[in-house]
This record gives C-alpha cells, structure tokens and sequence, in this order.
C-alpha cells in the first residue's frame, strides 16, 4: 500500500523596493507553515540608484545563500511617481 511523504519546501517572498526591500522565508510540510526569516533590507536615500541596487543584490544573495529557498514570490512593483 502506498504511504504519503509530505516534501519539505523553503520558500522565500520578497516585497521589492529601492528603499525598503522586505522579505520572508517559510517552511512548508503539508499543511504546517513554519517562519524561519523575515526582516527588510534598506537603503539610504543619499546613495545613487546602482549604489542601492549593489546593497540590495549583494543582501539577498547572502539570504540565498544562508538560506537556500526551493521557491521564491515577488510581489508584483508598483510605481507610484511614473
């Protein structure tokens, strides 16, 4: 007879800004959802836009790396000043 085995998944969420860049990691098995990281990556504001994007690449791929998602969610850009 067959037996079911819940797969563990690591899934990684990310709120995209260039000012503030939050993000979430969740474990999933089955139906159980644990937190594992959650925080906001930021920026100062007196820094060129590729010197923010430089922090911001350079932090999550450290969280990549520390963390090692199976999937990832970005929450779709919204622009407000265009």
């Amino acid at each position: 007879i067959f037996k079911l085995r819940w797969v563990e998944v690591r899934i990684i969420g990310i709120d995209p800004g260039t000012a503030i860049c939050g993000y979430g990691i969740i474990d999933v098995k089955g139906s159980k959802l644990t937190p594992v990281a959650f925080g906001a990556i930021t920026t100062p504001k007196e820094l060129t836009d590729s010197q923010r994007l430089e922090i911001l690449f350079n932090d999550l791929s450290d969280l990549l790396e520390e963390y090692r998602p199976d999937k990832f969610g970005v929450e779709e850009l919204y622009m407000r000043h265009i």
